[in-house]
């Protein structure tokens, strides 16, 4: 049986700064590897010109 979109989102909803603090980091650590591929592609674009 699947989960209700309830439970789903109360396992999000932790006052547990850990859990907060690792999501944190991972939004952080994945917003900088697309800043990362998008300066890598518009340099590949500047070279291919």
């Amino acid at each position: 049986m699947p989960k209700s979109a309830v439970e789903t989102v109360e396992e999000f909803l932790s006052d547990d700064p850990k859990k907060w603090g690792k999501l944190s980091s991972d939004i952080n650590y994945r917003r900088l590897e697309l800043l990362l591929l998008r300066d890598i592609l518009l340099e590949l674009k500047n070279l291919n010109k």
